[in-house]
């Protein structure tokens, strides 16, 4: 299955398969999981990750429409790791974002800031070069991050609407990766926020794919839905390529595309 076609087949699976509760208990949890997994990653197996895969995240929200989220991968599952998959079980949409590692790629850590609609069972899954999958899972306490209205006037956000910054921490040591943050200006409209003054439901949009590359070689590239927040943020690190320039290409649901790039440092040994 196509990655774009995901996002749309895990949702309805969510939509038919679950009524809506009050609360749900644990058995009920996990057979979500199950059938998201199914949903997903048809009948593949999914191994524990243990130690190896973590994710970081609130116990409870501090604002449910900006979680910050970490995914980190330890040795020897981060050298071979290819994408990781970053569930939340509860969400309208619940598969979050797909995160595809490059050549370029630091595949120990990736974090980003989602919204998180209901309490829930956080599920991030591994997929290696090979094909193998593992997994992590979290418990978080928040509600109607989905929904909550949007900290942006709507003229202002679609004024400044594709803007991006990119900051760069410096290796500790040459030749290491570095740590780069990316943010996004864009409503990322969820469809289910209302808008205040009319009352009416703001229609869904938001960023579907992110593609940074250096010197043309692939760093990371994220399929995302709804559930990030607005104002994208993604924290990832890379080693620089000897060009010295990043480029960021992003797409979004109305088929809009935004483009920049900037030099980084040279790669030294």
């Amino acid at each position: 299955m196509q990655m774009r076609q995901l996002f749309p087949a895990v949702l309805l699976l969510l939509l038919t398969a679950f009524p809506a509760a009050a609360e749900m208990s644990e058995a009920e949890r996990a057979a979500r999981w199950t059938d998201l997994a199914h949903a997903l990653f048809g009948n593949r197996p999914i191994a524990e990750a243990g130690d190896t895969l973590r994710i970081d995240a609130p116990d409870r929200a501090e604002d449910a429409a900006i979680v910050p989220i970490a995914l980190h991968v330890a040795e020897p599952l981060a050298k071979d790791v290819r994408a990781l998959y970053l569930v939340i079980d509860n969400n309208p949409s619940p598969l979050a974002a797909v995160f595809h590692f490059g050549a370029l790629a630091d595949r120990s850590a990736v974090a980003t800031r989602v919204r998180v609609d209901d309490y829930t069972y956080l599920h991030a899954v591994a997929e290696t070069a090979d094909g193998k999958l593992y997994l992590a899972r979290r418990f978080i306490k928040a509600a109607g991050g989905c929904s909550a209205p949007a900290g942006t006037d709507a003229a202002l956000a679609m004024a400044r609407l594709g803007k991006m910054k990119l900051s760069v921490a410096p290796p500790a040591e040459p030749g290491r990766a570095i740590g780069v943050r990316l943010l996004i200006s864009h409503p990322n409209s969820s469809g289910l926020q209302m808008d205040q003054l009319t009352r009416n439901y703001i229609p869904a949009d938001f960023i579907q794919k992110i593609r940074i590359t250096d010197g043309g070689v692939q760093v990371l590239t994220v399929d995302s839905d709804i559930a990030l927040s607005e104002d994208p943020s993604i924290r990832f690190g890379l080693v620089p390529h000897a060009s010295g320039d990043i480029k960021v290409e992003v797409e979004d649901s109305q088929q809009r595309h935004f483009m920049q790039d900037w030099p980084l440092p040279a790669a030294t040994e």
